[in-house]
């Protein structure tokens, strides 16, 4: 890897066999309307009058969401949101977004749906990978992760995680959202509700596992006896990652220009705690 920088903050399920030329329209509850016939924005609205339509592609953090046209015909194999008034009238939050898309991958999992598929086209998602994504992706990228961090974790003895596809979720629409706005920088996750791990990589594509690799490589900065960093050094995305109480991980990958690389990792519960050990 040319050049990387860490960052941390602290059964079987049916399926309804859904139509991916249908447009698909989720409230704030995670239901899921599929139509298969041409409908304009104003025939939905007519029945929820206090809700407004929304292209999934349109939504952003820090901006607030705009109206789908009333006279807008709802396009075959998107995805729409109808939320609230309230939705348009304030700047979407990190982690409304994040409230947002785990309930909406709820609804439509029944569905056979991803939020990051690529013929779904809920959210562009070019090069972005999460559980499912455009580029190399899906269940292999998913082990990856989740093999890397499992082995640092039995290491120092402490119990598995689990993948989660709705973190995994969560982490591609802010990789994209990274991507597309801030040219892959970091993510701010100040006050967020889950744990988060990101790295910044460029002159090299970087793999799942060598993203692991590079948080768990601060362990060697980690003093277990004082529960502390080195001095001038750094240890707390390695202790994110092994952090006992979390059990479930969602990750993705952003590509940007000039072989820069984000990942972001997700977990619940978080971790990294002040004043506590990660095991």
């Amino acid at each position: 890897m040319g050049a990387c920088a860490s960052s941390t903050a602290g059964g079987g399920v049916s399926r309804r066999r859904g139509s991916s030329a249908a447009a698909k329209v989720v409230d704030v509850e995670g239901r899921v309307q599929e139509l298969k016939q041409p409908i304009q924005a104003k025939n939905i609205i007519s029945h929820n009058p206090n809700c407004f339509l929304c292209s999934s592609d349109s939504i952003g953090i820090g901006t607030c969401v705009p109206q789908l046209p009333e006279e807008e015909e709802l396009q075959p194999g998107r995805i729409y949101f109808l939320l609230p008034l309230s939705y348009s009238h304030k700047p979407l939050s990190l982690p409304d977004l994040c409230t947002l898309a785990i309930k909406a991958s709820s609804g439509l999992a029944t569905y056979g749906v991803d939020l990051c598929s690529a013929n779904s086209k809920p959210f562009p998602l070019s090069r972005v990978q999460g559980v499912s994504a455009t580029s190399s992706h899906g269940p292999s990228a998913a082990r990856e992760f989740l093999g890397a961090h499992n082995q640092a974790r039995a290491a120092v003895g402490v119990g598995r995680l689990k993948w989660s596809a709705q973190l995994a979720n969560a982490t591609a629409l802010l990789a994209r959202r990274q991507r597309n706005k801030m040219g892959c920088q970091f993510a701010d996750v100040k006050d967020h509700r889950y744990g988060v791990n990101q790295l910044w990589g460029s002159g090299t594509s970087v793999t799942p596992r060598m993203a692991v690799d590079t948080w768990v490589k601060e362990k060697s900065y980690y003093d277990y006896a004082t529960n502390s960093c080195a001095p001038n050094h750094k240890c707390g995305v390695y202790k994110q990652v092994v952090w006992k109480n979390s059990s479930e991980l969602g990750c993705a990958q952003a590509t940007c220009k000039d072989q820069i690389t984000l990942t972001i990792c997700f977990y619940n519960p978080p971790g990294n705690y002040v004043g506590e050990r990660p095991y």
